[in-house]
């Protein structure tokens, strides 16, 4: 029995073609996507060039002589071959879902960074799944970057069919379909990762200060803010100096809302020493949380400083603010302690401040898969703890990018993770074994077997597994080539 392929539709299973009539030419996996690339001839003979257009983006599987399920992925790109003519059809410049990032020469700060809203073909979409493309086109203004984006996306929002030259090669037969396909992490790429916001602040030149702690009346000096995204925030900062030579500390604390204002709550507190402020200028001083603390969006919070020793008019704090009441999403209140309520300052002020947060590495990852997986189903993770990372931002990077960058950080003990999507389109992380787990050998006469000395019949299966190639060290296997026809194989070619 030889190798056959399937080509199904993604969403039903039903098939699409015949899995007799085609050729497996190249497989590959690796350890961080599982199934990678196939190459694949059909005959063209019932099936023509639009036909195959038609059913890019769609499920594509292959079986072993044996039966076994070997690959499994998504059809990419058709070749049609015609001597030295071809004609190709593919995924590759393919964008239904279009932004255009410029600089703005007619906003409230000419030439600040921008981008306009994202314009859509959702027939396309429905077709082919979402596919987005953001676009830089420097200095402009808006209105000539949503016609920008309109453009784009009248002409890429459909797979064109493209007449080429071929080089002729051995593989070649006149009229033959060769199907370019990928694995399904590839889609990943197909969404930009709208990033998370590890800051929330408020930070433009400052304008105005506040005592803390030289009067009853402002003991306490409280800014209440919204975060943009939740995150577990660690990192607490302002602008300040001292006056005199106070010689108790600055307190950082968090509190919850109630009635809007401080309800007394308190999430998280943290000292600065006196020492660690200047007395003659200015400047960012942070605190580092000795656990970090959850914020959720759309919840007020409030930062509130004051200081941990008694009243002194001689020795105090001053805070850095901006009189332009700049920050939209909350308000300053200063502590009379004399009678014990929150008041607001006149003139009215914002706290100049920043907030850092973090996200624990594997909610990071599943965020990414949730939003960029649109063809995916469940997401696992199994590689022992992960670490708290700063979320990774809105920079214009695709999703597949972003799950990479996450995954080569490794997990909370610095050990390496492999990643791959089994055949029911699951994506699942694990940690990739150690050297001394060695399962694989060579035999006698250069072939795979398992260390019992049983042949290893199903190549696939040993990437992401450790080679005991003889008296030699043991060689991890990162990635495996395939060619069915010869059953020539590649080990770690990448």
């Amino acid at each position: 029995m030889s190798w056959s392929v399937e080509v199904l539709d993604r969403n039903s299973g039903r098939f699409l073609n015949s899995p007799e009539s085609c050729t497996p030419l190249s497989l590959s996996w690796d350890d961080i996507s599982g199934p990678d690339k196939a190459l694949i001839r059909c005959p063209c003979d019932h099936l023509s060039i639009e036909d195959w257009r038609a059913r890019l983006g769609q499920d594509v599987r292959v079986y072993d002589s044996l039966g076994r399920l070997a690959w499994w992925g998504y059809l990419e790109q058709v070749r049609q071959v015609h001597g030295e003519l071809q004609r190709t059809v593919g995924m590759t410049d393919v964008a239904n879902r279009i932004a255009v990032r410029f600089r703005d020469l007619g906003g409230a700060e000419p030439g600040e960074i921008s981008q306009t809203a994202w314009v859509d073909n959702l027939e396309s979409q429905s077709v082919y799944g979402i596919k987005e493309s953001i676009y830089q086109v420097g200095f402009t203004l808006r209105t000539n970057a949503e016609l920008t984006a309109a453009v784009r996306l009248k002409k890429q929002a459909w797979p064109e069919v493209k007449l080429g030259s071929n080089a002729p090669s051995l593989i070649d037969t006149l009229g033959a379909c060769f199907l370019e396909c990928r694995g399904w992490m590839q889609t990943l790429g197909w969404r930009v990762w709208p990033g998370l916001s590890a800051v929330t602040a408020h930070s433009p030149s400052q304008q105005g200060i506040q005592p803390v702690g030289d009067a009853s009346a402002s003991r306490r000096v409280a800014q209440s803010f919204l975060v943009k995204d939740s995150l577990q925030f660690n990192r607490l900062a302002i602008r300040a100096r001292k006056q005199g030579n106070p010689t108790d500390s600055l307190q950082f604390s968090l509190q919850t809302s109630l009635n809007g204002k401080p309800s007394g709550v308190e999430l998280v507190a943290q000292l600065l020493s006196a020492s660690e402020l200047s007395g003659e200028s200015y400047g960012w001083v942070e605190v580092k949380l000795s656990a970090p603390v959850n914020l959720e969006v759309g919840t007020p919070y409030w930062l509130i400083l004051e200081r941990s020793g008694g009243v002194d008019p001689g020795n105090y704090y001053l805070l850095g603010l901006d009189e332009n009441q700049g920050y939209k999403d909350g308000t300053l209140l200063i502590y009379d302690q004399s009678n014990a309520t929150w008041n607001s300052r006149l003139p009215g002020a914002d706290l100049l401040f920043r907030l850092t947060g973090v996200l624990e590495q594997v909610e990071q990852m599943r965020q990414v898969v949730d939003y960029g997986g649109q063809f995916l189903n469940l997401f696992t993770a199994d590689f022992g703890e992960s670490q708290l990372l700063p979320p990774l931002s809105d920079e214009g990077q695709d999703c597949l990018t972003v799950f990479r960058t996450l995954i080569k950080q490794g997990n909370a003990d610095l050990e390496p993770l492999c990643a791959g999507i089994d055949p029911n389109r699951n994506l699942n992380i694990w940690k990739k074994p150690v050297a001394i787990n060695v399962k694989l050998r060579l035999s006698p006469g250069g072939n795979l077997e398992t260390r019992f000395g049983t042949p290893l019949d199903a190549p696939w299966q040993a990437v992401g597994q450790w080679l005991q190639p003889g008296s030699a060290r043991p060689l991890y296997l990162s990635n495996l080539s395939l060619e069915p026809i010869g059953n020539h194989m590649t080990f770690n070619n990448k």
